[in-house]
């Protein structure tokens, strides 16, 4: 069978716990090997191991495709892929699928019966990542791992227990638990300058004019929003100080933060931009995540990108609100007329505003 060195190579790789080394291994070779199931199966299993989600989702959906009955691994990859979203019926389904092809299933048993816990309880909260992790085929190392964190903590374990219980049910007692919100990391200076000769640009020729007390305000509601982890709403802001007359300083302080800003991710909900509004200022909006439906037309899939126009609203009627350029650096099956949603981020080049999207789901298809 052709390309079986090659998933040799990479299952030998993944059993070493080196999935970033079969994912580059593999990746290179994803438009050589578009019809084996097996191939997308290996390279879904790696992004999750290595915490590319959406990436995983997208092979082990390709690969889901390509086989028949479809493989254990690829159906254990798509449970975790549901209940890392909270989607804890959808991951429940797959988990009952796997047991009715072998009810002594262990992995199955404990994934079922942690499912439906979330599901009675209702519980909004996706299993940490170990516990999805353990879904997944375990490789050697993970294996060796475990072994010996059992060996070395487990009596420790033991002789403490009794300490803690208590200890922590003392302290309960006497100091009530509170609850107080972490701080989430970013960059270690955060604070403007107090004087407003430091903060704001007399001259013009930028696009946004702002005065200093609208750049504190704007630099606030960048803060405010990337501590609620509206990550898109806070790159809007940080673009505004990027655009406008405030200093370099402040402008340094507000790109810092960009770096700490979390991809687009189906699983996290994060405000999408309102097309009207990207299409009026893209520069505005770019960085900013989108998260868009519509039908494939022009579709040209290269050896490395896949393009195509997304016309977005006409899978539901006869008028096109709008017609949006796409690109994909990662493969995937797909035709016009297609039905897809879209989530990535804007992205502005020679004038020209375009999505880079980072994943996407498959809705169907449009019915002339």
């Amino acid at each position: 069978m052709a390309g079986v060195p090659v998933l040799r190579q990479a299952w030998l790789l993944y059993r070493q716990g080196r999935f970033a080394s079969a994912l580059e291994f593999l990746e290179a070779k994803v438009f050589q090997h578009r019809e084996n199931p097996e191939f997308f199966r290996c390279l879904g299993l790696c992004c999750l191991q290595t915490g590319d989600w959406n990436g995983g989702e997208t092979y082990l959906q390709r690969s889901r495709q390509l086989e028949t009955p479809v493989h254990r691994d690829t159906l254990l990859g798509l449970m975790a892929v549901a209940a890392r979203r909270s989607e804890f019926g959808t991951a429940a389904q797959i988990a009952v699928e796997l047991l009715d092809r072998n009810p002594r299933d262990r992995v199955v048993k404990a994934a079922l019966a942690k499912l439906r816990t979330s599901l009675s309880e209702g519980e909004g909260e996706a299993p940490d990542r170990e516990t999805l992790a353990g879904w997944l085929p375990r490789s050697h190392k993970m294996l060796l791992h475990v072994q010996k964190w059992l060996l070395r903590v487990g009596i420790g374990l033991l002789i403490c227990a009794g300490l803690v219980v208590g200890t922590w049910w003392g302290l309960s007692v006497v100091h009530p638990a509170t609850s107080v919100p972490a701080q989430r990391k970013g960059p270690e200076a955060l604070s403007l300058p107090a004087s407003a000769a430091d903060t704001v640009l007399p001259s013009g020729g930028f696009a946004l004019t702002l005065s200093a007390d609208e750049i504190r305000k704007g630099w606030e509601r960048a803060q405010q929003a990337f501590q609620a982890y509206q990550d898109s709403r806070a790159r809007f802001e940080i673009n505004r100080l990027l655009l406008s007359n405030a200093s370099p300083l402040v402008k340094e302080r507000a790109r810092s933060l960009i770096s700490f800003l979390h991809e687009p991710d189906f699983s996290r909900v994060d405000d999408s931009s309102p097309y009207q509004d990207v299409k009026k200022a893209p520069t505005l909006y770019e960085g900013c995540t989108v998260r868009w439906s519509g039908v494939i037309t022009n579709l040209v899939s290269g050896t490395t990108l896949i393009t195509f126009d997304l016309l977005l609203g006409y899978q539901q009627g006869q008028v096109v609100e709008g017609i949006v350029p796409v690109q994909l650096a990662f493969a995937a099956l797909l035709k016009n007329s297609q039905v897809v949603e879209v989530l990535g981020r804007v992205a502005v080049k020679d004038g020209s505003w375009f999505i880079q999207g980072t994943s996407l789901r498959e809705l169907g298809y449009r019915t002339p």
